[in-house]
């Protein structure tokens, strides 16, 4: 589904897919991160570019209080006008700049939202 503007563009809907590269210190590493990622974001936070977003959490985390979670990647639903803007993005957030996600895995497809819309 997209939506027009009366001022821009036409936008499009993209799930994107962040997995972690494997690191025994991923929950000190994303922490480090995570100020500099929220700063880069707050623009497209309080643009609507963010649909949803969140850590991917490991199967054996469900249930467990915050602090003992395992984070392994991220997701998220944008919008942009093509999928060339979402990679562009996408390249300049810390987790992907410091090699946190694994950019040969990240995938980023278009997406129609049929149900559960606000």
């Amino acid at each position: 589904m997209s939506s027009t503007t009366s001022s821009g563009p036409t936008l499009y809907k993209f799930i994107v897919y962040a997995p972690d590269k494997p690191d025994p210190s991923a929950a000190h590493h994303r922490q480090a991160l995570q100020e500099e990622h929220m700063k880069v974001n707050e623009p497209k936070l309080k643009s609507g570019y963010f649909n949803v977003g969140g850590a991917l959490l490991s199967e054996p985390s469900i249930g467990m209080p915050e602090d003992k979670r395992t984070l392994v990647g991220s997701f998220m639903i944008v919008e942009a006008e093509n999928i060339d803007a979402v990679k562009e993005h996408l390249k300049k957030d810390p987790y992907y700049t410091s090699g946190k996600w694994d950019s040969d895995k990240i995938a980023i497809h278009p997406f129609y939202w049929a149900v559960g819309q606000q």
